[in-house]
């Protein structure tokens, strides 16, 4: 069996509401399920494949707590013989654009009922070309269709696999096939003569390609038979498709980590509640939780995707936290979260009407806890936080502070014996200063440095300058966090075999230090030692010119 998929194009996609979630109804349209017949069948309410993919769609959707509803599509009935003779001589058009029309009375029909219904087509061999047609030239009514599963379609066109025989008879449509986006799914059975998967792209075979048409086609055993896993498969894809109700269904959340194993909360109109006995969900009795934000947009390598932040206070409690979840937009399964944010006391608070995607990112404004700010008074620090899907999770990209844009988020640049990112060693304090983007307050030191922290964090990074105020080292403490690390990833907490396979050949190991000494002429005199504890993991670290960064590593006074 061939499965094909394209990338966007003509169908439009209704997004999540992209506000802040308000008290509604559910949704009042049910989603209408429209299916048209092949060839030798008189209605798509006697076709095997058009009511298997209704069952398996009408399963599907009902799970998920929508009302879906199906139309019957009257077409004339056209059998293969029929087919065969009309295309060689003057083509089968009048019948498909019979079939388009009864498609565009059943969708006026039922939006002049309900306004915002949306729709899932299903089309089988002729019912498929239909099908094609329709989302072809009526840009005005496709829009309000969600997706499309097409079988044994005669306007198969897969390059270097076959063409449907509308193709073959030069009666294919003229538009990239299929003819709209990634919200159309089309299956071609191996030596389906209708489709053409297995035959000649240059129709050379056509003479034993229309015998195998006129051969019965008994299901299960003909190839232009799509039954069982093709038709589960295809009502299921439809299903995925369906607008999901962000704001009726289930979800599964921590409370801002209250658990470390996320537990179901159903929610309605937008609220919801767990209590205790029913998950665990820590010393409390229950959890109250609601929708803050839905926000819509696309990531790369993960398509559609929709954003849910929740608000969840732990009862009995003065307190409420927050998480932000990121879910496919089709269909609605999970997809990852935002990490924790690394700070002490207070969590963070992110402002909902701020969360929302741009240019393939996730961007949200959060206020952070200050030294003065209390939970009374709340928090104080406005910082514009992005983060980035890498393959397998979100990560936060930067955090810039609202009232310094220009403070770089050292939190995502990588630590050499050269520097940290654009913090070059060699730079005198006021140079770091300025691109850092925040103070570097004097402070006590040695004979020969001063270790000084930046105002502001992050916490456990110290800059090392000389007494001749040059950049000399960066030094990691081990109350800093993971995200602080080398450009091979190494952090506090890594193993001593992590940086053995990271730093080796270029690695001297003794029993409570590691040292790095890159090879090169550029390199000279440059080091990042790593020192380990008892656990053998990496406890502290620090980069740069050997004088100060080599063993054995002395504090220079200060921080």
């Amino acid at each position: 069996m061939g499965a094909l998929v394209v990338p966007a194009g003509l169908l439009v996609s209704e997004s999540a509401p992209a506000t802040a979630a308000q008290p509604s109804a559910p949704a009042r349209c049910p989603v209408r399920f429209l299916g048209l017949h092949g060839l030798d069948e008189q209605s798509d309410l006697t076709s095997p494949t058009i009511n298997a993919t209704w069952k398996a769609f009408q399963s599907a959707v009902t799970a998920k707590a929508l009302p879906p509803k199906r139309d019957s599509i009257a077409f004339p009935k056209v059998t293969r013989r029929e087919f065969l003779a009309r295309n060689i001589v003057i083509g089968i058009e009048p019948d498909v654009n019979v079939g388009v029309a009864a498609i565009q009375r059943a969708m006026d029909g039922a939006v002049r009922n309900c306004s915002s219904t949306k729709f899932v087509l299903t089309g089988y061999s002729l019912g498929a070309w239909v099908v094609d047609k329709f989302l072809v030239t009526d840009i005005h009514r496709r829009q309000l269709v969600r997706a499309a599963q097409l079988y044994g379609d005669p306007q198969w066109r897969a390059p270097g696999k076959g063409k449907g025989l509308a193709v073959v008879f030069n009666r294919g449509l003229r538009t990239p096939y299929p003819p709209s986006a990634d919200k159309v799914h089309s299956l071609c059975n191996h030596r389906d003569p209708v489709c053409g998967t297995g035959y000649r792209d240059d129709g050379r075979d056509l003479a034993p390609r229309l015998k195998d048409l006129q051969a019965p086609m008994k299901c299960p055993g003909s190839a232009h038979c799509y039954s069982g896993r093709s038709t589960t498969q295809g009502g299921e894809f439809l299903a995925s498709q369906v607008a999901t109700d962000w704001n009726n269904r289930t979800y599964g959340v921590t409370c801002g980590d209250t658990v470390n194993k996320a537990v179901p909360v159903t929610v309605r109109n937008g609220r919801g509640n767990v209590k205790a006995g029913r998950s665990d969900i820590g010393n409390y009795d229950r959890w109250d939780v609601r929708i803050q934000r839905i926000a819509a947009g696309r990531v790369p390598r993960l398509g559609d995707v929709t954003a849910v932040l929740f608000w969840c206070s732990p009862q009995p409690s003065d307190f409420s936290l927050q998480e932000l979840r990121v879910y496919r937009t089709a269909g609605g399964r999970e997809v990852g979260r935002t990490p924790a944010f690394d700070v002490d006391g207070l969590a963070p608070i992110y402002q909902p009407g701020t969360v929302t995607f741009r240019n393939g990112r996730l961007l949200a404004d959060v206020k952070f806890y200050g030294p003065d700010d209390t939970h009374a008074t709340g928090p104080s620090i406005l910082r514009h936080v992005t983060w980035v899907w890498d393959g397998s999770r979100f990560i936060k990209r930067s955090e810039v502070d609202a009232n310094n844009p220009s403070r770089m988020d050292l939190s995502t640049q990588r630590i050499t014996v050269n520097g940290m990112g654009f913090l070059r060693l060699g730079m005198s304090r006021a140079e770091a200063e300025r691109t850092v983007g925040a103070p570097i307050p004097e402070g006590p030191g040695g004979p020969d440095c001063t270790d000084l922290s930046i105002d502001g964090g992050p916490q456990g990074l110290l800059l090392r300058f000389s007494n001749n105020d040059r950049l000399v080292a960066i030094y990691v403490l081990s109350q800093a966090s993971e995200s602080i690390r080398t450009a091979s990833g190494i952090h506090v907490g890594s193993t001593r075999d992590d940086v053995i396979t990271a730093y080796s050949p270029d690695l001297t190991v003794s029993q409570d230090e590691l040292v790095f000494t890159p090879q090169g002429a550029q390199f000279q005199g440059k080091v990042i030692t790593f020192l380990m504890n008892d656990q053998g993991t990496v406890e502290s670290f620090i980069a740069g010119e050997s004088n100060f960064a080599g063993p054995p590593v002395l504090p220079c006074g200060g921080d």
